[in-house]
């Protein structure tokens, strides 16, 4: 008797998956917050922009989502602004889905490849040269005012302290599909609800983090966006198919924050170039109100800026309701409490960084770094 093979097996098994995963769908980001407001940040002009980065459509060879199908999964998820990212060609960047559509703003970007490894760039006007070195896409992308960053950064070939860029996506939702055990996602989208299949999706990968930790001792930003890569579909089977995950799941289970006066194109960019950002994974709880600041005599500093150590300086974070924080320091583990909030009083010179998990164990908030000097 012939074995079946991998591929049969998951050709056999695709309806079936496909209609359970349909059938017991618990999640429900309708409730979520967001819309065309923001919640001010305490003490600042800024607003907590809530938005989607890394998203592809009909201009992408590899997806056939519509625009009418991204924007309403945009709003029943109270985005506030989604970057299109699709692969670049010039059609996907003079025609892609540009501007205010049912109260979220659209930014139109490009993934684009390189010999070292892929980078997303948004705004764009024009399309990028393709297939050179990166940093002569980033010179060129900055020429036009965009901001650049590392795309699937487990595949990335060359030290980001080396690259030229402004962030790196610290986590990918298509990373984390690829990652995840196939006989466990298989048995997980066979015999739980959807919500359990896209939480196999939610990882952390540990050598990201360090590479991202080591390119931020060098004093660069390295700004943290996720990577939702959205394309009407999580595939769990590669290219035999297997397609779940609407955008609308896709759009509930990760989001990327911006600190910004105004939902503007200008004022996202500059927030992000600034550093002002979080992730975090919704999946898990809303993150919305997520807080990590600098203090010092009255005066505070946000994700991406500096304080100077001393006795009136202060580290503190603010969660949305209690969980597991951790904050790091160049990347090592210095104070972690349960709760709702950490406050940390005269923090030695270093970069800091935030992590939280939930009472679960399970990743939710990942923070901007802060330096004291």
């Amino acid at each position: 008797m012939t074995l079946p093979t991998r591929s049969s097996l998951a050709a056999l098994l695709l309806p079936v998956l496909s209609a359970a995963c349909a059938a017991l769908t618990t999640f429900d980001p309708s409730s979520r917050a967001g819309g065309s407001e923001a919640p001010l940040v305490a003490g600042t002009d800024l607003r907590d922009w809530k938005g989607v980065v890394h998203c592809h459509g009909r201009l992408s060879h590899d997806s056939s989502g519509t625009e009418a199908e991204i924007v309403a999964a945009s709003v029943a998820c109270g985005l506030n602004f989604v970057v299109m990212t699709d692969h670049q060609t010039d059609a996907s960047v003079r025609d892609g889905i540009r501007g205010e559509r049912d109260g979220v703003l659209f930014l139109v970007g490009a993934e684009v490849r390189t010999p070292q490894g892929t980078l997303l760039a948004f705004p764009l006007q024009r399309p990028l040269r393709r297939w050179q070195h990166f940093a002569l896409l980033a010179r060129e992308a900055a020429a036009m005012g965009a901001v650049t960053f590392v795309c699937h950064a487990e595949l990335w070939r060359v030290p980001w302290a080396t690259a030229e860029l402004d962030g790196v996506e610290i986590v990918n939702l298509h990373a984390g599909a690829m990652a995840s055990s196939y006989v466990g996602t298989l048995a997980t989208g066979l015999l739980l609800p959807l919500r359990s299949l896209m939480a196999r999706f939610c990882v952390r990968s540990r050598g990201v983090f360090d590479e991202w930790d080591r390119a931020l001792t060098t004093g660069r930003r390295f700004v943290p966006i996720g990577g939702n890569d959205a394309h009407a579909s999580v595939r769990v089977f590669g290219p035999l198919g297997g397609t779940i995950g609407t955008y609308r799941e896709v759009f509930a289970t990760l989001s990327t924050h911006v600190l910004a006066a105004r939902r503007t194109e200008s004022d996202l960019v500059d927030g992000i170039r600034r550093g002002r950002t979080y992730v975090s994974f919704d999946l898990f709880g809303e993150g919305t109100g997520f807080d990590f600041r600098g203090e010092r005599h009255g005066e505070c500093v946000l994700g991406g800026g500096e304080v100077t150590a001393g006795s009136g300086t202060r580290l503190r974070v603010r969660l949305p309701h209690a969980a597991h924080i951790l904050l790091l320091r160049d990347g090592r583990d210095v104070a972690a409490v349960d709760g709702a909030e950490l406050v940390v009083e005269a923090p030695v010179a270093g970069t800091y960084r935030v992590e939280v998990t939930t009472p679960r164990g399970e990743p939710w908030l990942f923070s901007s770094a802060i330096r004291v000097l």
